[in-house]
């Protein structure tokens, strides 16, 4: 057998399924097998595997290994002259395997080998050639340096940036999304070490190849999409801490005690930075655009004051004055992304009813009220529309907004992204095609360019019944700086993947206003949440009395005052993982006081809970189910 392919899964269903059709079709005319191996996904991977790609082996385990150990389960069992470790958010082109099996063959030397790859938007993924990240090399990459000067032989070592992008050559480190290993060398110098549970094991398997004598060479005829779903998170504090050690662990291995100490100081020194420079970066995204508006609000009160030729207010009257309005802005969610126009009028009518309720105590009347609310209007309103004048963020100019898509491929397949698409993003605002025909001609990827170009387009998404995958990863590389977002539809669109997500009717959560986990519904949820405690708090010597068990009964009043819990929530918190997380709540959508419903019932339950949720419904089910406040909250 000449190919063993290991895919090691976890929760990412749409991705492995779409990975899978691709492997069998690069597999064609070539000896080789299927290996997928779950680690306990909860999305219906495993399920999935069995149904509709009976030839895999599948190798399915009752608890997450880790991905060294999970891929050490397939190779032991595996066949193949050559074996490839692949992220299952991948997509192979026809041509890989051949070519890749062609240049091992005359490269007995080699003894990995890692492929050119492109993201989802067709941007180069500079880890597809590495360099040993030695305590110096390592020291670079901390400081930013290797980003500064990512082509400098001496700073950019990390990721090999002086070596071009487009010529073979022999590499330090291969990248573990998709690593070619040749069996000989892997009865030589060992497995993957299952120290490392995430990151480090691709690090310290290249480098046992070149002690063990042979060769990790980076290849770029053969290309490959990565997702790299992983990236959102890297810039969380967590991801900085297993990375990071994760490179400690390497160090204690390979690198001399002395040096080990000195470069362990370091790396944790620089995890300490990294997660505080996460966290800062993690605010300033969530709190600049408010603080912009704090201050130009302040800046007008002030303005107004000396337009009047007095100093009629004191700063801090000033500053309380901005804080309000800030503060009902944001509530009525302004501030939500996407951003929306309409989101600011709604403030304004919150303003203006506070004026008139309020005029008695606030010292302003509400003829006074009115410049000021018209200021704070011009505000809001005229800083996002240099927004997006500017392009900083994506503005809908009103909620009727929607985006424009190309489909390309055949009649019968475009209808059906379109038809898709039209649902998961709620309506679209211009719907073009290009037959398959012209997309695969000569000057295909220049039709597509004039396309974007003529219709101002957003997205476009390719059919992969009509054209090939190595097409596909073609286009989508020599279009990257078209800035759309490139999107592939499955055949009969049952679902399409773009960088970063899965849409199919299945998880699709058609009331995007009222989607459990949108802004505003967080909003209505938490202010319901404390309201409602804060009322059972006041009235607890009497309420105390109807609910079933008292001490639980406290117990969830301050967990859901804390914001550990929310009064309802799913039925099986944690379970179903199209669903969006939310707290764990007290009372769920199938609650009721002495019957259950079926658990396929009780899961559909927690879906249209999440595709639908309303304030009004929350607070019936907690009227309805008053005595049941006290139950022992289900773990998340």
């Amino acid at each position: 057998m000449k190919l063993s392919v290991i895919i090691v899964n976890y929760n990412v269903k749409a991705f492995l399924e779409q990975c899978l059709r691709t492997v069998f079709e690069a597999l064609e005319g070539m000896e080789g097998e299927v290996f997928v191996v779950d680690n306990l996904s909860t999305d219906g991977s495993a399920e999935m595997v069995r149904g509709k790609y009976p030839r895999v082996r599948l190798i399915a385990n009752t608890e997450n290994v880790g991905f060294s150990r999970a891929n050490n389960q397939a190779i032991r069992v595996s066949q193949g002259e050559y074996v490839l470790l692949l992220n299952p958010d991948t997509v192979v082109g026809e041509d890989v395997f051949h070519k890749v099996v062609r240049f091992l063959d005359a490269h007995p030397k080699a003894g990995g080998l890692g492929v050119k790859m492109i993201d989802g938007t067709g941007r180069f993924l500079p880890e597809s050639k590495r360099g040993l990240p030695t305590p110096t090399v390592a020291f670079f990459k901390i400081m930013g340096l290797s980003r500064l000067f990512p082509h400098s032989k001496l700073f950019g070592r990390y990721h090999l940036g002086h070596l071009p992008e487009n010529e073979a050559a022999a590499i330090e480190i291969l990248s573990g999304a998709c690593m070619f290993l040749r069996r000989e060398m892997l009865d030589k110098v060992g497995l993957l070490d299952e120290s490392f549970f995430m990151y480090g094991e691709d690090i310290d398997l290249s480098y046992r190849i070149t002690l063990g004598g042979y060769e990790n060479w980076y290849f770029p005829d053969a290309r490959i999409i990565h997702y790299k779903g992983e990236s959102t998170k890297k810039s969380s504090v967590n991801y900085v801490f297993v990375f990071y050690n994760a490179m400690v662990i390497f160090a204690r291995k390979h690198f001399t005690r002395r040096g080990t100490q000195f470069f362990s100081f370091l790396i944790r020194g620089a995890i300490y930075l990294s997660a505080a420079a996460a966290i800062v970066l993690r605010f300033l995204r969530g709190a600049l655009l408010p603080m912009l508006d704090l201050l130009l609000l302040y800046a007008g009160l002030s303005w107004m004051d000396r337009m009047s030729a007095a100093e009629l207010h004191s700063p801090l009257y000033k500053a309380l004055v901005s804080a309000v309005i800030l503060g009902v802005m944001a509530f009525s969610g302004v501030y939500d992304l996407p951003l929306r126009i309409r989101n600011v009028f709604k403030g304004l009518l919150a303003l203006l009813l506070l004026a008139i309720v309020g005029q008695g105590w606030t010292g302003l009347g509400f003829v006074q009220a009115l410049p000021i609310l018209a200021m704070a209007g011009g505000i809001y309103v005229g800083v996002r529309l240099l927004l997006r004048l500017f392009r900083v963020w994506r503005l809908p100019t009103s909620p009727m907004e929607r985006a424009r898509v190309l489909a390309a491929g055949s009649p019968e397949e475009t209808k059906l992204a379109l038809g898709l698409l039209w649902q998961t993003h709620y309506g679209l605002d211009r719907e073009v095609t290009l037959d398959t025909e012209t997309v695969n001609g000569p000057n295909g990827v220049q039709k597509i360019k004039g396309t974007i170009k003529k219709h101002r387009l957003d997205e476009v998404v390719f059919c992969a019944k009509d054209l090939s995958m190595q097409r596909i990863i073609t286009m989508i590389e020599q279009l990257k700086d078209t800035g759309v977002v490139f999107k592939i539809a499955q055949p009969a669109s049952e679902f399409i993947i773009g960088p970063s997500t899965t849409e199919s009717l299945q998880d699709l959560l058609v009331l995007p206003d009222h989607a459990v986990d949108s802004s505003a519904s967080k909003r209505r949820r938490r202010t319901l949440d404390v309201l409602l405690s804060l009322f059972f708090l006041v009235t607890l010597p009497v309420g105390i009395w109807f609910v079933g068990s008292k001490p639980g009964f406290v117990r969830n009043l301050v967990l859901v005052l804390l914001g550990k819990r929310t009064w309802v929530g799913y039925a099986v918190p944690g379970r179903d993982r199209r669903l969006p997380r939310i707290k764990p709540g007290v009372l769920d959508p199938a609650h009721a006081d002495r019957s259950r419903p079926a658990p396929p019932t009780v899961s559909r339950m927690d879906l249209e809970y999440a595709k639908d949720y309303r304030v009004w419904k929350d607070l019936g089910r907690i009227m309805v189910n008053f005595r049941a406040l006290g139950s022992a909250v289900a773990a998340c």
